[in-house]
């Protein structure tokens, strides 16, 4: 007799095998980043890699190893506008695949650069930079938005609706709004051979919890940590057993990965709150410094200024601005 358990091991495996997981090299932890193609009358590739004659090589091989390339990929669907998610578009696009991005992602960068400039220094400021270090910060973040845009090509990319379920090349997608790590980030379920299975790009990775890097040094930066808890609670809803992320390994029991989650940014939180404490009143900058014991690159500080607009909201810690600069001190 077939047991209930046995049709599900095999309805999983047989979702499995119509997934391919394609891993490209990116020089930060964890060293890698994937993207997943999906089989299907039309093929859908969730995700782009890293960007670069290299991710471009990593592209060709992974894509060789089953036998595919990049003419065979019908459809992109982007999780979220990071550079390692988005990196082969442009390869993608020019052999005929059309892009798949959340609407609110597009719209974003449409926005004014001098006023994201200015935005930008604003925030830069009161998080403590100054001088060179500032300048050098807002000009990155300002490349990186037209980086982003030749990568997508905001003339032909196709927005996505996460309001409502949406298809793709024949597919139905159910999608889940979880900012965070990046503001208008999407996770997205379908189901294949009888198994629901969910792509979470770098929302919910086992692990580890991806930073909360929502808008990087931009307005809207505080506001990152209480979204990311928004995010876990949305995810609550999935009805998803197998989730392929965007970084570390697939694995089952989604629920389980949310509540560590939380339980990851409820560290956070506790952690900024006592580096605040030890050297207190101090700048964010100050603050992820004490915190992480580094800040060669920027995940501490945007963790940092995240956690502090969730610990001033809940009225522990607080704040004042003084010539641009804010500080912050415990209640």
């Amino acid at each position: 007799m077939t047991t209930d358990s046995s049709c599900g091991t095999v309805r999983a495996d047989r979702a499995r095998s119509r997934i391919h997981r394609l891993e490209f090299d990116v020089p930060w932890p964890p060293k890698h980043v994937a993207a997943y193609l999906l089989e299907g009358p039309e093929s859908i590739l969730v995700d782009a890699g890293a960007p670069g004659e290299v991710g471009q090589s990593e592209l060709l091989e992974g894509l060789a190893e089953i036998d595919r390339e990049p003419a065979d990929v019908d459809h992109v669907l982007v999780t979220h506008v990071h550079s390692d998610h988005i990196g082969q578009l442009p390869a993608l696009r020019e052999a005929g695949a059309t892009v798949h991005v959340p609407a609110a992602a597009l719209s974003r960068l449409e926005r004014d650069l001098e006023t994201a400039r200015a935005e930008m220094w604003e925030a830069a400021t009161a998080a403590g930079y100054r001088g060179d270090k500032r300048e050098e910060l807002v000009d990155e973040e300002i490349d990186e938005i037209g980086r982003d845009r030749r990568l997508i090509d905001l003339e032909t990319a196709h927005p996505v609706d996460p309001t409502e379920p949406f298809t793709v090349g024949g597919r139905e997608f159910r999608a889940f709004e979880t900012p965070g790590h990046e503001i208008n980030h999407c996770c997205y379920e379908t189901t294949l051979e009888g198994t629901t299975v969910l792509f979470a790009g770098d929302a919910l990775i086992e692990p580890f919890r991806a930073g909360a890097f929502q808008v990087g040094i931009d307005r809207g930066a505080d506001e990152a940590v209480d979204d990311y808890y928004t995010a876990m609670d949305r995810l609550r809803e999935t009805d998803a057993t197998h989730v392929f992320p965007g970084h570390g390994p697939s694995f089952e029991d989604p629920q389980r990965v949310i509540e560590t989650t939380r339980d990851r940014l409820d560290e956070l939180l506790a952690e900024t709150q006592e580096a605040t404490a030890a050297i207190e009143p101090a700048t964010p900058l100050s603050i992820a410094k004490e915190r992480a014991g580094t800040v060669r690159h920027m995940a501490p500080v945007l963790d940092t200024l995240g956690a502090l607009g969730t610990l001033e909201r809940r009225d522990e810690v607080t704040s004042d601005l003084d010539d641009g600069v804010r500080y912050y001190e415990t209640t």
